[in-house]
């Protein structure tokens, strides 16, 4: 069984015991471990093992569910680790807060490896690229099935835009195969807002007038809003279109072609732009093994580990000398690897403040309420 399928179980530090066993279970001195706390199914499957090969840590590997319980750790001044996992968004108010402790660069031997254009985008959240290093390159895009998509639109037709996703005809054409979008108000209202020419940063509640009459409207053809079903369900072909993120429709296609299906599941990055963030590696306040943390980050700017990790896990980590390494198809994908063209096209979200959040929650709530008639609430799998 894979690594991270027995770790899927731990969210906590209570499982750390379990996973040192599996990785460093000979050493005895409390300097020589290392604690990691990463979302699951987040790396390959052989680098936490070769990492300890490497460098002789016995290595805690813990995972978690979710930013906000993470955030709750970190405010609280005690994680019980040394290098976590965060949201690159989140990054500027635990910094503020006084939760994270600056990255020693002059530790970090690959740190030049990474990638000038990426770490510009990343320190307009993070001044000076101060307390973040980026992990995986995430976007918010379409994921579709190549054949269900010509079948009902003709030979070679294809998505590669949130106009003809939201158009109101070809949305109720898509609805017979089946929607489903990522239940995130967040991200979806902020990469509307972009469509839109709107400001996704905006506090203003008549700014989202237009976002929430195309969500509401889109909505009536959506099977289902969840965070991470469509992916199996593009896979299966339960559904043929999804509102998603980069890495879990990659897998999907994976997932569909390892179960030899006669289709193929497509990422786009809309030509109108959509977001683009980073999961990034972050320092929590003193930490009991700093220097080991900083050892586990530079680990993966190796090329060839970052490398091994994109290949497996299909999210780019912006680091220039695994460009090269790359699955071929992941290397040649526009819409994965982004064209200076994209790039340019890519809203970076900021962490939203109170209020906007409660708008975006309001939009969202009331989005679902006003897009399904009573009698179709039951069983709409909108968890």
């Amino acid at each position: 069984m894979r690594f991270n399928q027995i770790a899927t179980y731990c969210s906590s530090l209570a499982c750390a015991t379990l996973l040192s066993v599996s990785f460093g279970a000979q050493a005895k001195s409390d300097d020589n471990k290392v604690n990691i706390w990463n979302w699951s199914d987040y790396i390959a499957e052989d680098t936490v093992s070769n990492f300890t090969k490497e460098t002789g840590l016995a290595t805690n590997y813990v995972l978690f569910d979710s930013n906000e319980l993470v955030e709750a750790r970190l405010l609280s001044g005690s994680t019980g680790f040394d290098a976590i996992m965060m949201t690159s968004y989140y990054v500027p108010r635990l910094a503020k807060a006084g939760a994270l402790d600056k990255i020693d660069k002059s530790k970090l031997s690959h740190y030049q490896d990474l990638d000038p254009k990426r770490m510009e985008l990343l320190a307009t959240v993070d001044e000076n690229n101060d307390y973040a290093i980026p992990y995986t390159e995430i976007s918010l895009g379409i994921g579709y099935n190549t054949k269900k998509i010509e079948e009902i639109f003709g030979p070679g037709a294809k998505i590669d835009s949130w106009e003809f996703l939201f158009n109101k005809e070809n949305a109720a054409k898509l609805k017979q195969c089946g929607i489903g979008v990522l239940d995130s108000p967040v991200e979806v209202i902020s990469a509307v807002q972009h469509f839109l020419k709107k400001n996704p940063n905006s506090d203003r509640r008549s700014e989202y007038a237009q976002t929430q009459e195309l969500l509401t409207s889109f909505a009536k053809n959506v099977a289902y809003f969840h965070s991470s079903r469509y992916i199996n369900d593009l896979a299966s072909g339960d559904i043929c279109v999804a509102i998603g993120y980069s890495g879990d429709i990659l897998q999907a296609n994976d997932r569909a072609v390892a179960a030899q299906r006669d289709y193929n599941i497509e990422y786009v990055f809309p030509k109108e732009g959509s977001l683009l963030w980073f999961d990034c590696w972050i320092m929590p306040k003193n930490a009991a093994h700093a220097a080991n943390g900083l050892k586990w980050i530079d680990y993966l700017l190796k090329g060839d580990v970052a490398s091994s990790i994109s290949n497996e896990i299909r999210y780019i980590l912006p680091v220039q000398t695994a460009i090269d390494k790359l699955d071929p198809a992941l290397k040649a994908n526009p819409s994965v690897n982004l064209s200076p063209e994209l790039l340019d096209k890519a809203y970076f979200p900021k962490a939203p403040t109170a209020r906007i959040s409660k708008i975006h929650n309001q939009i969202w709530n009331s989005m679902k309420l006003n897009s399904t008639s009573p009698e179709e609430e039951e069983g709409t799998g909108w968890d």
